[in-house]
Protein backbone atom coordinates (compact mmCIF):
# COMPACT_ATOMS: atom_id res chain seq x y z
CA UNK A 1 0.00 0.00 0.00
CA UNK A 2 1.15 3.28 -1.07
CA UNK A 3 1.38 6.14 1.59
CA UNK A 4 -0.86 8.21 0.12
CA UNK A 5 -3.51 5.31 0.52
CA UNK A 6 -2.71 5.90 3.99
CA UNK A 7 -5.44 6.95 6.33
CA UNK A 8 -5.55 8.97 9.22
CA UNK A 9 -7.97 10.19 11.83
CA UNK A 10 -7.49 13.11 14.08
CA UNK A 11 -9.84 13.76 16.56
CA UNK A 12 -10.16 17.47 18.26
CA UNK A 13 -8.66 18.15 14.21
CA UNK A 14 -10.40 21.46 14.42
CA UNK A 15 -8.36 22.93 17.30
CA UNK A 16 -5.08 24.87 16.77
CA UNK A 17 -3.15 21.98 17.41
CA UNK A 18 -5.24 19.82 15.09
CA UNK A 19 -5.64 22.06 12.29
CA UNK A 20 -1.90 22.53 12.05
CA UNK A 21 -1.09 18.33 11.85
CA UNK A 22 -4.06 18.28 9.47
CA UNK A 23 -1.96 21.16 6.96
CA UNK A 24 1.35 18.74 7.91
CA UNK A 25 -0.41 15.39 6.98
CA UNK A 26 -1.50 16.53 4.07
CA UNK A 27 1.36 17.34 2.70
CA UNK A 28 2.69 14.54 3.36
CA UNK A 29 0.03 12.98 1.28
CA UNK A 30 -2.24 10.98 3.49
CA UNK A 31 -5.51 11.18 3.45
CA UNK A 32 -7.06 12.64 6.42
CA UNK A 33 -10.35 12.17 8.43
CA UNK A 34 -11.31 14.57 11.69
CA UNK A 35 -13.79 14.51 14.36
CA UNK A 36 -14.93 17.31 16.48
CA UNK A 37 -17.19 18.56 18.86
CA UNK A 38 -16.26 22.17 18.09
CA UNK A 39 -17.14 22.96 21.33
CA UNK A 40 -13.70 24.84 21.99
CA UNK A 41 -13.29 26.00 18.48
CA UNK A 42 -15.42 28.14 15.82
CA UNK A 43 -14.62 25.46 13.12
CA UNK A 44 -12.17 23.92 10.46
CA UNK A 45 -10.82 26.37 8.38
CA UNK A 46 -12.34 26.76 4.40
CA UNK A 47 -9.06 25.71 3.07
CA UNK A 48 -8.81 22.53 4.65
CA UNK A 49 -12.27 21.29 5.47
CA UNK A 50 -12.69 20.55 1.78
CA UNK A 51 -9.35 18.69 1.26
CA UNK A 52 -10.65 16.36 4.54
CA UNK A 53 -13.48 14.30 5.58
CA UNK A 54 -15.12 16.07 8.22
CA UNK A 55 -17.78 14.32 11.26
CA UNK A 56 -18.99 17.00 13.61
CA UNK A 57 -19.08 14.05 16.51
CA UNK A 58 -18.98 14.12 20.32
CA UNK A 59 -16.60 11.09 21.53
CA UNK A 60 -18.59 11.37 25.03
CA UNK A 61 -21.32 9.88 23.38
CA UNK A 62 -20.83 6.00 23.31
CA UNK A 63 -23.49 4.98 20.90
CA UNK A 64 -22.03 7.67 18.18
CA UNK A 65 -18.59 6.72 18.65
CA UNK A 66 -19.61 3.11 17.71
CA UNK A 67 -21.80 3.98 14.90
CA UNK A 68 -18.75 6.01 13.22
CA UNK A 69 -16.13 3.27 13.26
CA UNK A 70 -18.79 0.13 12.62
CA UNK A 71 -17.14 0.01 8.92
CA UNK A 72 -13.98 2.55 8.91
CA UNK A 73 -10.76 1.58 9.85
CA UNK A 74 -7.49 4.07 10.07
CA UNK A 75 -3.94 3.19 10.17
CA UNK A 76 -3.37 6.10 12.75
CA UNK A 77 -5.36 7.52 14.87
CA UNK A 78 -4.10 10.74 16.60
CA UNK A 79 -5.85 11.56 19.87
CA UNK A 80 -6.08 15.15 20.71
CA UNK A 81 -10.00 16.06 21.78
CA UNK A 82 -10.01 16.97 25.15
CA UNK A 83 -11.06 20.45 27.18
CA UNK A 84 -7.31 21.59 27.37
CA UNK A 85 -5.01 24.17 29.39
CA UNK A 86 -6.18 24.57 33.09
CA UNK A 87 -8.53 28.02 33.15
CA UNK A 88 -10.86 26.39 30.29
CA UNK A 89 -10.68 23.22 32.45
CA UNK A 90 -11.69 24.72 35.72
CA UNK A 91 -14.82 26.68 34.39
CA UNK A 92 -16.56 23.08 34.93
CA UNK A 93 -14.06 20.62 36.46
CA UNK A 94 -16.30 17.74 36.20
CA UNK A 95 -17.70 18.44 33.15
CA UNK A 96 -14.21 18.77 31.40
CA UNK A 97 -12.53 15.84 32.97
CA UNK A 98 -15.41 13.29 32.10
CA UNK A 99 -15.29 14.67 28.83
CA UNK A 100 -11.39 13.68 28.93
CA UNK A 101 -11.97 10.12 30.22
CA UNK A 102 -14.93 9.71 28.60
CA UNK A 103 -13.64 10.53 25.42
CA UNK A 104 -10.43 8.38 25.83
CA UNK A 105 -12.10 5.33 26.89
CA UNK A 106 -14.49 5.60 23.81
CA UNK A 107 -12.03 6.06 21.36
CA UNK A 108 -9.56 3.13 22.37
CA UNK A 109 -12.85 1.05 22.75
CA UNK A 110 -14.07 0.91 19.40
CA UNK A 111 -11.35 2.73 17.28
CA UNK A 112 -9.19 -0.30 17.19
CA UNK A 113 -11.14 -2.91 16.12
CA UNK A 114 -7.65 -3.40 14.05
CA UNK A 115 -4.43 -4.60 15.13
CA UNK A 116 -3.00 -2.67 12.56
CA UNK A 117 -4.14 0.66 13.53
CA UNK A 118 -1.82 3.08 15.73
CA UNK A 119 -2.37 5.92 18.25
CA UNK A 120 -0.74 8.92 18.92
CA UNK A 121 -1.96 10.62 22.06
CA UNK A 122 -1.46 13.99 22.79
CA UNK A 123 -0.94 14.08 26.93
CA UNK A 124 0.71 16.88 28.64
CA UNK A 125 3.67 18.05 31.01
CA UNK A 126 0.54 18.93 33.43
CA UNK A 127 0.99 15.10 34.38
CA UNK A 128 4.19 15.90 36.56
CA UNK A 129 3.15 18.56 38.49
CA UNK A 130 5.59 20.43 40.75
CA UNK A 131 9.01 19.93 39.65
CA UNK A 132 11.71 20.64 40.51
CA UNK A 133 14.56 22.82 38.83
CA UNK A 134 16.31 19.39 37.03
CA UNK A 135 14.52 18.76 33.41
CA UNK A 136 11.98 15.96 33.80
CA UNK A 137 12.46 12.79 31.65
CA UNK A 138 10.06 10.13 31.03
CA UNK A 139 10.33 7.97 34.27
CA UNK A 140 9.94 11.21 36.26
CA UNK A 141 6.96 10.80 39.49
CA UNK A 142 3.80 12.31 37.73
CA UNK A 143 1.50 13.99 40.63
CA UNK A 144 -0.60 16.13 39.01
CA UNK A 145 -1.64 19.36 41.05
CA UNK A 146 -4.53 20.46 38.88
CA UNK A 147 -7.54 18.46 37.54
CA UNK A 148 -6.56 18.85 33.97
CA UNK A 149 -3.20 17.03 34.48
CA UNK A 150 -5.00 14.05 36.67
CA UNK A 151 -7.52 13.99 33.43
CA UNK A 152 -4.23 13.14 30.98
CA UNK A 153 -2.86 10.86 33.46
CA UNK A 154 -6.10 8.95 33.62
CA UNK A 155 -6.27 8.52 29.51
CA UNK A 156 -2.90 7.35 29.80
CA UNK A 157 -3.83 4.74 32.31
CA UNK A 158 -6.88 4.03 30.04
CA UNK A 159 -4.77 3.58 26.90
CA UNK A 160 -1.52 1.62 28.72
CA UNK A 161 -3.91 -1.11 30.11
CA UNK A 162 -6.62 -1.36 26.59
CA UNK A 163 -4.49 -0.81 24.16
CA UNK A 164 -2.16 -3.72 25.49
CA UNK A 165 -4.90 -5.87 25.93
CA UNK A 166 -5.80 -4.82 22.32
CA UNK A 167 -2.18 -5.00 20.77
CA UNK A 168 -2.32 -2.05 19.09
CA UNK A 169 0.71 -0.04 18.96
CA UNK A 170 0.48 3.11 20.90
CA UNK A 171 2.63 6.56 21.49
CA UNK A 172 1.52 8.60 24.50
CA UNK A 173 3.22 12.44 23.64
CA UNK A 174 3.34 14.66 26.54
CA UNK A 175 3.72 18.49 24.82
CA UNK A 176 4.91 21.10 26.91
CA UNK A 177 3.98 24.59 26.17
CA UNK A 178 3.19 24.87 22.16
CA UNK A 179 4.00 28.05 20.11
CA UNK A 180 3.71 29.64 16.83
CA UNK A 181 1.40 28.32 13.59
CA UNK A 182 2.77 25.96 10.63
CA UNK A 183 0.12 27.10 8.31
CA UNK A 184 -0.55 30.16 6.02
CA UNK A 185 -4.19 31.32 7.38
CA UNK A 186 -4.99 31.93 10.61
CA UNK A 187 -6.68 29.67 13.20
CA UNK A 188 -9.01 31.03 16.15
CA UNK A 189 -8.50 30.21 19.42
CA UNK A 190 -10.10 30.84 22.19
CA UNK A 191 -7.74 29.77 24.83
CA UNK A 192 -4.63 32.34 24.62
CA UNK A 193 -1.11 31.45 25.37
CA UNK A 194 1.34 33.71 26.47
CA UNK A 195 2.70 33.97 22.99
CA UNK A 196 -0.97 35.01 21.90
CA UNK A 197 -1.33 37.52 24.56
CA UNK A 198 1.91 39.85 24.11
CA UNK A 199 1.15 39.27 20.00
CA UNK A 200 -2.78 40.55 20.41
CA UNK A 201 -1.63 43.59 22.89
CA UNK A 202 0.88 44.43 19.70
CA UNK A 203 -1.63 44.61 17.43
CA UNK A 204 -4.19 46.35 19.46
CA UNK A 205 -1.33 48.95 20.62
CA UNK A 206 -1.90 47.82 24.36
CA UNK A 207 1.18 47.62 25.81
CA UNK A 208 0.20 46.58 28.88
CA UNK A 209 0.38 42.93 30.36
CA UNK A 210 0.79 41.43 33.67
CA UNK A 211 2.92 38.66 34.66
CA UNK A 212 1.58 35.95 37.77
CA UNK A 213 4.18 37.17 40.68
CA UNK A 214 8.06 37.63 40.65
CA UNK A 215 9.18 36.12 43.67
CA UNK A 216 8.96 32.19 42.54
CA UNK A 217 12.68 30.37 42.74
CA UNK A 218 13.42 30.74 39.47
CA UNK A 219 16.24 33.12 37.65
CA UNK A 220 14.40 36.65 37.38
CA UNK A 221 11.45 35.30 39.89
CA UNK A 222 8.96 35.11 37.00
CA UNK A 223 7.53 31.50 36.15
CA UNK A 224 9.63 29.62 33.72
CA UNK A 225 7.84 26.95 30.68
CA UNK A 226 9.86 25.14 28.01
CA UNK A 227 8.08 25.86 24.96
CA UNK A 228 7.90 23.63 21.51
CA UNK A 229 7.14 25.44 18.20
CA UNK A 230 4.39 23.44 16.08
CA UNK A 231 6.73 22.91 13.27
CA UNK A 232 8.79 20.78 15.52
CA UNK A 233 5.87 19.00 17.24
CA UNK A 234 4.39 17.95 14.08
CA UNK A 235 7.54 15.98 12.95
CA UNK A 236 7.52 14.31 16.25
CA UNK A 237 4.37 12.83 15.27
CA UNK A 238 5.65 12.05 11.80
CA UNK A 239 8.65 10.26 13.40
CA UNK A 240 6.65 8.57 16.19
CA UNK A 241 3.88 6.98 13.42
CA UNK A 242 7.18 5.83 11.76
CA UNK A 243 8.69 4.45 15.08
CA UNK A 244 5.67 2.50 15.90
CA UNK A 245 5.30 0.64 13.10
CA UNK A 246 7.84 -1.36 14.00
CA UNK A 247 7.70 -0.83 17.86
CA UNK A 248 5.03 -1.33 20.29
CA UNK A 249 4.86 1.75 22.57
CA UNK A 250 7.01 4.74 23.11
CA UNK A 251 6.10 7.97 25.52
CA UNK A 252 8.12 11.13 24.99
CA UNK A 253 8.51 14.15 26.39
CA UNK A 254 8.32 16.75 23.46
CA UNK A 255 9.84 19.97 24.78
CA UNK A 256 12.51 21.97 23.44
CA UNK A 257 14.62 21.27 26.82
CA UNK A 258 15.28 24.90 26.83
CA UNK A 259 13.78 26.74 29.52
CA UNK A 260 12.55 30.65 29.03
CA UNK A 261 11.16 32.69 31.91
CA UNK A 262 7.67 34.63 31.05
CA UNK A 263 10.10 37.91 31.37
CA UNK A 264 12.33 36.89 29.39
CA UNK A 265 9.85 36.20 26.74
CA UNK A 266 8.22 39.30 27.05
CA UNK A 267 11.60 41.21 26.77
CA UNK A 268 12.32 39.34 23.31
CA UNK A 269 9.53 41.01 22.25
CA UNK A 270 9.88 44.74 23.56
CA UNK A 271 13.35 44.40 21.63
CA UNK A 272 11.90 43.17 18.37
CA UNK A 273 9.33 45.90 18.31
CA UNK A 274 11.77 48.59 19.89
CA UNK A 275 8.68 49.30 22.34
CA UNK A 276 8.50 48.52 26.33
CA UNK A 277 6.05 46.99 27.52
CA UNK A 278 3.90 48.08 31.13
CA UNK A 279 4.57 44.87 33.09
CA UNK A 280 2.83 44.21 36.16
CA UNK A 281 3.41 41.47 38.77
CA UNK A 282 0.06 40.61 40.19
CA UNK A 283 -0.58 36.97 41.38
CA UNK A 284 -3.00 35.68 40.10
CA UNK A 285 -2.88 31.60 40.48
CA UNK A 286 -0.49 30.81 43.39
CA UNK A 287 -0.41 27.30 42.78
CA UNK A 288 0.81 27.88 38.95
CA UNK A 289 4.04 25.59 38.37
CA UNK A 290 7.29 27.49 39.36
CA UNK A 291 9.66 25.97 36.51
CA UNK A 292 9.66 23.33 34.55
CA UNK A 293 12.07 21.89 31.18
CA UNK A 294 11.76 18.54 29.36
CA UNK A 295 15.03 16.12 29.16
CA UNK A 296 14.48 15.41 25.75
CA UNK A 297 17.37 13.27 25.39
CA UNK A 298 15.23 10.04 24.21
CA UNK A 299 13.26 12.31 21.51
CA UNK A 300 16.30 13.46 20.28
CA UNK A 301 18.13 9.31 20.52
CA UNK A 302 15.19 7.95 18.81
CA UNK A 303 13.99 10.40 15.95
CA UNK A 304 17.22 11.94 15.74
CA UNK A 305 16.24 15.36 14.89
CA UNK A 306 17.14 18.21 15.77
CA UNK A 307 14.43 21.04 17.85
CA UNK A 308 14.38 24.29 16.43
CA UNK A 309 12.20 25.71 19.36
CA UNK A 310 15.55 25.99 21.44
CA UNK A 311 16.10 29.13 19.92
CA UNK A 312 13.91 32.17 21.25
CA UNK A 313 13.46 34.18 17.53
CA UNK A 314 11.88 30.91 16.39
CA UNK A 315 9.47 30.82 18.95
CA UNK A 316 8.18 34.27 18.50
CA UNK A 317 8.14 34.52 14.54
CA UNK A 318 5.00 34.01 13.65
CA UNK A 319 3.83 36.42 16.29
CA UNK A 320 5.34 39.49 14.50
CA UNK A 321 2.68 40.40 11.84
Amino acid sequence: MQKRNKKILITGGAGYIGQNLVSFFLKEKYKIYVIDNLSTSDSMNPKLKKRIHFSKIDLTKENKVKFFFKKKNFDLIIHLAAFSGVQTFNKNVLKSFNNNVLSTRNLVRYGFNKQKTKLIFSSSAAIYGKVSKDRVNESSDCEPVNYYGLSKLACESIIKNDLKEKKNNFAILRYFNVVGSSVDFKINKKVYSLFDIISDNIKRKKFKININGNSFNTKDGTPERDFIHIKDLCLIHKKAYEYLKKNKKIILNCGSGKRYSVLEIIKEFERKIKRKFHITYKLTNPNETHTICANINLLKNLFKINIESKKINNLIRDYLY
